[in-house]
C-alpha cells in the first residue's frame, strides 16, 4: 500500500492518546508555572508533525495561556497543521485570528494562546540567536529514536530557561510484539532484523539513536545535568474490538507492517514477502495485535 506521512500521523493520534502515561503527564501539570494572560507559558515543540500534541494539551486542559512555537522539518506536515487548526479552534470555542507573522491567536473566555507552526530543522533553529526570553517548556514527541541524542540534547535543553521543564513522550524502547504468531522462528528473525536496521540508520553520516532510544535517554539526561521528575511506560497497544479496530488504527497497522518491510529492504530473509502479506491479511481480518514499548519523561534543567 502507499501512504503519506501526514495520513500516518492522523491515524496514529488515537494510538498516542491511549498510550501517553497519565502519571507522567500529571507530574508535568503539577510542575507547570502559573501562566497569567500577561505572562503566558512559552512552549517550544520540536518535530511537531500535524499539531496533534498541541491540540491534545489544549483539549486535556493542560495548556492554559501560552505562546506556542511548533517546528517540523516537513513542509507537508506544517501545511496540514496550519490548514486544520482554524477549524479545530472554532470547534473548541476559540476565536482564531491570524497575524502577519503567520501565527494564529486563539481566544476564548479565560484563555489566550498564540501558536505558530514553522518549517525548520531543529539543529538550525537551536543555533539561531534568539532575542526572546528562553522557553519555559520543551516538548519532543516520538522524536529521539530519529536523531543522535548525545549530539542534539544539550543544545535543545539550552533553549530552556534555568529550571525549565521538558516533556519527552513516546520514546521507542526496542520492543515490538505482533500476535498471533505466524512462524515463531521467522517472527523473531524479522523483528530482530527490523530493530537492527533501525540501529544502523544514518542521516548525513550521523548515526541515529535507534530502537533503544528510550532507555538511553536516562543516561543522556543525567549527562546533560538535568533533573528527571518522572518517567513511565507509554506503550502502543493496538487491538481489534467487537467492531474492529477503532478510528483509523487499521490503517496505522498497515503502515507499521509496510515500514517493517521497507526497513528490511534487500536484506529481508527468505519468506518475508509472504510473512508481510499474512500480517496485512490479519489486519483485514481483525486479528492482529500490535504492541510497541515506549517511555515518557518529564524533567527540568538545572536551575543554576
Amino acid at each position: 500500500m502507499s501512504f503519506s506521512f501526514v495520513d500516518y500521523l492522523v491515524a496514529k493520534k488515537s494510538v498516542d492518546d491511549r498510550a501517553l502515561n497519565r502519571l507522567v503527564l500529571r507530574h508535568l501539570v503539577d510542575n507547570l508555572p502559573a501562566a497569567p494572560a500577561e505572562k503566558p507559558l512559552r512552549v517550544l515543540e520540536v518535530a511537531a508533525g500535524i499539531g496533534a500534541m498541541f491540540e491534545r494539551l489544549v483539549e486535556w486542559q493542560i495548556l492554559g495561556n501560552a505562546d506556542y512555537t511548533a517546528l517540523d522539518l516537513s513542509p507537508a506536515c506544517v501545511a496540514a497543521a496550519k490548514e486544520q487548526l482554524p477549524a479545530w479552534a472554532g470547534q473548541h470555542g476559540f476565536q482564531p485570528e491570524g497575524a502577519a507573522d503567520g501565527s494564529l491567536s486563539l481566544r476564548r473566555t479565560g484563555q489566550q494562546i498564540r501558536v505558530r507552526f514553522e518549517v525548520a530543522d531543529v539543529v538550525d533553529f537551536a543555533a539561531r540567536p534568539h532575542v526572546a526570553p528562553p522557553w519555559d517548556l520543551l516538548i519532543a514527541h516520538a522524536f529521539f529514536d530519529l536523531v543522535d541524542i548525545a549530539a542534539l540534547l544539550p543544545g535543545l535543553l539550552a533553549l530552556l530557561k534555568p529550571g525549565g521543564l521538558f516533556y519527552f513522550s513516546i520514546n521507542f524502547d526496542a520492543e515490538t510484539i505482533l500476535v498471533p504468531e505466524i512462524e515463531p522462528a521467522l517472527d523473531r528473525k524479522v523483528i530482530d532484523l527490523y530493530h537492527r536496521a533501525m540501529a544502523r540508520q544514518h542521516v548525513n553520516n550521523v548515526a541515529l539513536s535507534g530502537p533503544a532510544a528510550g532507555r538511553y535517554l536516562f543516561q543522556h539526561l543525567r549527562a546533560a545535568n538535568s533533573q528527571l521528575i518522572a518517567a513511565g511506560s507509554s506503550d502502543w497497544v493496538v487491538f481489534p474490538g467487537p467492531a474492529g479496530y477503532p478510528a483509523s488504527e487499521a490503517f496505522f497497522l498497515h503502515c507499521i507492517i509496510d515500514s517493517i518491510g521497507n526497513m528490511l529492504g534487500d536484506s529481508a530473509p527468505v519468506g518475508v514477502a509472504p510473512w508481510l502479506a499474512r500480517r496485512h491479511a490479519q489486519i483485514e481480518q481483525n486479528e492482529l495485535v500490535y504492541i510497541a514499548h515506549n517511555l515518557d519523561f518529564v524533567g527540568r534543567t538545572s536551575a543554576g
